[in-house]
């Protein structure tokens, strides 16, 4: 992903343009205003995707977890996950209780 900086005074003659090419290309745009700190204008679903992730990561047991099974999911790409017999042994394995 990447940002798009402009002015506030550009931003706002092109405000609907800029809106398009954040929706569009899924990028953040950073506009500069002097005398005053920078502001970022993002899309509301990817606010919310970064939002939640950082309340995932927060736990670090938590954060473990979801860093072993993204590790796990690397060895998975070539090759079909093992699936659990059952509920009661996929609760086990990933240590929730039923």
């Amino acid at each position: 992903m990447f940002s798009i900086e402009t002015t506030y005074t550009q931003a706002r003659e092109n405000l609907a343009n800029l809106l398009n090419d954040i929706e569009n290309d899924n990028t953040i745009a950073v506009v500069k205003r002097r005398g005053h700190k920078d502001i970022a204008l993002l899309c509301a679903d990817e606010l919310s995707s970064i939002l939640e992730t950082i309340y995932l990561l927060r736990s670090p047991v938590n954060a473990q977890r979801l860093l072993e099974a993204l590790e796990d999911s690397k060895k998975w790409d070539s090759q079909t996950p093992p699936s659990p017999n059952s509920l009661d042994e996929l609760c086990e394995e990933l240590k929730i209780e039923r």
